[in-house]
């Protein structure tokens, strides 16, 4: 989650008020700026994504036609100290359906 709070940040300019796992981060972010997101099962940029039941939290690049460009962290799925961390993420490119298929389910908070 820690790539996911920092990249945030980086886009938004203030803390997304979530702390929990990956799989809350879209609740929680919505709960605490219901004015600045909303809960959604399609994506727009500049959306935080949660797998339902897992802990996997991204953000949403672009959306353009069927593709979502995502940027996600902690792929190596350990603790690592910051100066690995700071590497250890990467931009991917899915559809909706792959990542329904991956994760069984995925809901998004997207800015309005």
């Amino acid at each position: 989650m820690w790539f996911a709070w920092g990249r945030f940040y980086e886009l938004y300019g203030y803390d997304p008020d979530f702390s929990g796992d990956g799989s809350s981060c879209v609740k929680e972010l919505v709960a605490a700026h219901p004015d600045k997101f909303e809960r959604s099962s399609s994506p727009k940029a500049g959306a935080v994504f949660s797998a339902i039941g897992h802990n996997h939290v991204w953000i949403v690049i672009a959306v353009k036609d069927n593709t979502i460009t995502v940027q996600k962290g902690n792929l190596d799925g350990i603790t690592n100290t910051f100066q690995d961390a700071k590497k250890d993420w990467q931009t991917k490119f899915y559809t909706l359906d792959q990542l329904r298929s991956i994760y069984g389910g995925v809901v998004f908070a997207n800015p309005k």
